[in-house]
C-alpha cells in the first residue's frame, strides 16, 4: 500500500497554525473507511443505510452505479466521521449523521447543520471547514479541519 499524504499545513499571523489568511484550525478530524465494508453494507441495507446517514438531497447526489455508489458513500462516511471528530463530539451530544452534509467532487466540502453547528460554535467556529478526501487502494480517507 502506498503511504497516505496530507495537504501542507498553512500558517497565519505570527506562525499560528491555521488555514490561509490566518484563520485558526479549532478542530481536526481524520478517518479511514474500508470500501469493501461499505459495499457489503449497501448490498445488505441499501436505501435504509443511506437514509440513516444522509438527507434526501445529499443522497440524491450519489451515483446510481453500484461500485461508484459504494465509493462515493465511503468517501462521504469518511468525511462525516472526520467532521464528528473535529467537533469533538463523535455521534453524541445531539450531533447526528445528517448534521454533516457532504458534497463530493474535485473540491469536496462539508456543511454543518443542527447540533453540529452548536458544537462548532462552542469551539469558536462559525461552522466553516476545509475538507480533503481521497481513495487510497481499498480505503477512503477523509480529513476535516474546523476553522474559526
Amino acid at each position: 500500500m502506498q503511504p497516505i499524504t496530507f495537504p501542507a499545513v498553512c500558517y497565519g499571523p505570527a506562525g499560528v497554525t491555521g488555514a490561509p489568511g490566518g484563520v485558526l484550525v479549532v478542530g481536526l478530524g481524520i478517518d479511514i473507511v474500508e470500501l469493501d465494508r461499505v459495499a457489503r453494507s449497501l448490498e445488505r441495507w441499501g436505501g435504509r443505510l443511506i437514509a440513516k446517514l444522509m438527507d434526501p438531497e445529499e443522497a440524491a447526489r450519489l451515483p446510481a452505479e453500484p461500485p461508484a455508489r459504494a465509493r462515493a458513500l465511503a468517501l462521504a462516511i469518511a468525511a462525516k466521521e472526520a467532521a464528528s471528530k473535529a467537533l469533538g463530539t463523535g455521534w453524541s451530544h445531539g450531533v447526528r449523521w445528517r448534521d454533516v452534509v457532504v458534497t463530493l467532487g474535485p473540491d469536496p466540502s462539508v456543511r454543518l447543520a443542527g447540533a453540529a453547528v452548536s458544537a462548532a460554535r462552542r469551539l469558536g467556529s462559525r461552522g466553516r471547514a476545509t475538507t480533503w478526501l481521497e481513495i487510497q487502494g481499498p480505503l477512503a480517507v477523509g480529513e476535516v479541519r474546523l476553522l474559526s
